[in-house]
């Protein structure tokens, strides 16, 4: 045995383990998923930009608020929903604003909520960028996983979101 797997591990006053392994199931999980997302978010990104379209941000946007009833969001929803900062929501929902693809309404009863809204111009741009992006989704995903395999990782992977964060 070598002397690091022989050696007594280092414990701190309480008794606890001090150096945690450097790798675990749990944390290969993790590098695996962040890998797999940067690689696919940069195959649409430069697919995009092939097609010589808008960048993965506003497609993200346009997506999301489309999805919903009356093409409309709260833009504290929509940062949620994109897993992005409030801040940088705001200066990507002005420059689709300065686009002409989205405009910005306050809510009526509550000056401190505004909502995100698609104009018909981002929804002719989504359906333009619709294609790209499943296309290459189907690249990536296809020769790997199919159909069941994926509704299965998302199904893990949405069991995971929700027992992190407790969210629905």
């Amino acid at each position: 045995m070598t002397e690091q797997a022989t050696a007594p591990s280092p414990r701190s006053a309480d008794g606890t383990n001090r150096r945690a392994p450097r790798r675990t199931p749990h944390g290969d999980a993790w590098g695996a998923l962040t890998r797999t997302h940067a690689e696919i978010s940069g195959r649409l990104q430069e697919a995009l930009a092939a097609a010589d379209l808008p960048p993965l941000p506003w497609y993200e946007v346009l997506a999301a608020v489309a999805e919903v009833p009356e093409q409309r969001m709260k833009m504290g929803e929509l940062a949620e929903a994109l897993v992005i900062t409030r801040g940088g929501l705001t200066k990507l929902i002005d420059r689709l604003i300065k686009a002409g693809l989205m405009e910005r309404a306050l809510c009526a009863t509550d000056r401190r909520v505004s909502y995100a809204t698609l104009l018909p111009a981002g929804a002719e741009l989504l359906a333009e960028m619709r294609p790209v992006v499943i296309a290459e989704l189907r690249s990536a995903f296809a020769g790997s996983l199919s159909a069941a395999e994926a509704k299965q990782l998302r199904d893990t992977l949405d069991r995971v979101r929700v027992g992190a964060c407790g969210a629905a």
